[in-house]
């Protein structure tokens, strides 16, 4: 998921969810209609993780932009705070690869190459790209449809912070795609926030979508290698680092990573 800057330790959660909130504001107003076009039907499924366990995908129309899979953050509250005794995976900076690529399957997913975070470091969860139906639904009634009643703009704790932690949000993932500084908090320049305004094209929308381990390990940051099952969408989009426009379109089956922040309006 593409935001935010830095926490845990810091400037407090509430000055970095102020960076998100001002995120898309530059963004032309006259792109936010397109992301609302495409169908909320799903065109994938993730029975490859799931096989014959109890899961609903959730189709629920979450913003008006778009489906749960399309990763829309509306306002700072909407990026819920968890920790946890389980890794997540991190697939902000995938995209062209060559270490961490997303390559689309033909079936509406992208396979994209995430790393994988350590046990007991801080995560954000977008409440909108909640993939699954019973646990966004459990999440809304605690913390509101906008997040506000939860950490870190209120004071209580996410339901899909405990539905990751003790890896029951999507049955048969090895872990979950959420959103940290982890990378970015280690000064390395490569792992630096700066997002990019794309026009209209496939993107990939990793937030909560399940992953499988490789075995394999990153020999930059050492840090193992995940493979994540992203549903793709159409829409305008954010991508998280410094690129060209004209990079915003990768050639072939690769996709970026992305996640899209509507201008604000009197709607959002």
């Amino acid at each position: 998921m593409k935001t935010i800057n830095r926490w845990y330790p810091g400037i407090t959660m509430v000055g970095v969810l102020c960076l998100l909130v001002l995120a898309g504001l530059a963004y032309s107003s006259l792109q936010a209609p397109a992301a609302a076009q495409q169908s909320d039907r799903a065109t994938f499924d993730f029975e490859r993780y799931t096989k014959n366990k109890p899961f609903k995908l959730n189709t629920l129309p979450t913003t008006r932009y778009g489906p749960p899979w399309a990763d829309i953050v509306t306002q700072a509250s909407n990026m819920l705070a968890c920790k946890g005794a389980t890794p997540i995976a991190l697939c902000y900076y995938s995209g062209p690869g060559p270490t961490t690529p997303c390559v689309r399957d033909g079936l509406g997913i992208a396979n994209c190459t995430c790393y994988e975070i350590p046990a007991r470091e801080s995560y954000l969860v977008d409440i909108n790209a909640i993939l699954n139906r019973d646990v966004y639904l459990k999440t809304v009634a605690t913390c509101g449809k906008e997040g506000q009643n939860c950490r870190p703009t209120g004071s209580t704790r996410a339901p899909v912070c405990d539905a990751i932690n003790n890896n029951t949000l999507i049955p048969g993932a090895d872990l979950i795609s959420t959103f940290s500084l982890y990378l970015e908090q280690r000064k390395n320049p490569e792992f630096n926030i700066r997002l990019t305004d794309c026009r209209q094209a496939d993107y990939a929308g990793c937030m909560t979508a399940p992953c499988k381990r490789t075995g394999k390990i990153d020999p930059k940051t050492r840090l193992p290698l995940v493979q994540c099952g992203c549903p793709t969408f159409r829409g305008p989009y954010q991508v998280g680092v410094a690129i060209d426009k004209d990079q915003c379109v990768l050639g072939g089956n690769y996709v970026w990573s992305a996640a899209y922040r509507p201008p604000r309006g009197p709607e959002n």
